[in-house]
């Protein structure tokens, strides 16, 4: 496929997944947009993305949900990071993408795609359990608990074979940046008696990431 083609292809799927009501269809957009970067050797300013390859970006997101679970939040933007190239912070209740722009840009619509529509999956299957008079204490957590770490395994199988790896350059920085900071890993817990929420909430994660309908869509 000659670059031309790929880049016409980039710039539909970022329009796309801005544009698109659909969150599942928007979330698929904008990460085979950056599979098909990473994949072809595509940069930021091919796409007229304003951007300096060796350029060192914040890239905050500042959006709270009423329903935000905070430990959540913190877990999910760790995952996303990783996987996009970036060092991630949190700077008061945002949270914030360290990395080349090109890659903080992304990781953070990547994430704000995601935690939209995982905060909005889980209270929908929160008003379910509710409606069926079952047990709800603790359901919105495991649920969300499910669902980043399904994002976490298929984002893990798309960077282990794209061989996406942090650039020495952004872990240096960010660590000299960073030194002194309190640095914590973040578990979500999760209760044993909602197994269902759990799963349900795993494979909704897999589902908003593994969609193949777009891949074959942008490829046409």
């Amino acid at each position: 496929m000659k670059e031309e083609k790929i880049i016409e292809k980039i710039k539909n799927l970022f329009d796309l997944a801005g544009n698109n009501p659909n969150e599942n269809e928007a979330m698929a957009a904008a990460l085979k947009a950056q599979e098909l970067m990473a994949k072809y050797n595509i940069n930021a300013s091919q796409i007229n993305i304003e951007s300096v390859d060796n350029e060192l970006f914040h890239a905050k997101f500042e959006d709270s949900s009423k329903h935000e679970m905070k430990k959540w939040k913190t877990r999910l933007c760790q995952v996303i990071a990783k996987n996009f190239c970036c060092e991630v912070y949190l700077s008061g209740s945002a949270v914030v993408f360290y990395g080349y722009k090109k890659d903080a840009e992304i990781a953070l619509e990547t994430f704000g795609f995601l935690y939209k529509a995982g905060n909005k999956l889980a209270v929908k299957y929160y008003n379910k359990c509710k409606k069926e008079f079952k047990d709800t204490k603790g359901v919105m957590n495991t649920y969300l608990a499910g669902f980043v770490k399904g994002i976490q395994e298929e984002l893990g199988k798309q960077c282990t074979a794209l061989m996406i790896v942090t650039p020495k350059e952004v872990k240096d920085s960010f660590a000299e940046m960073s030194a002194g900071w309190k640095h914590k890993n973040v578990n979500l817990k999760t209760n044993g008696i909602h197994n269902e929420a759990y799963a349900k909430g795993k494979q909704d994660g897999k589902d908003a990431i593994g969609s193949k309908t777009l891949e074959d869509k942008s490829m046409q």
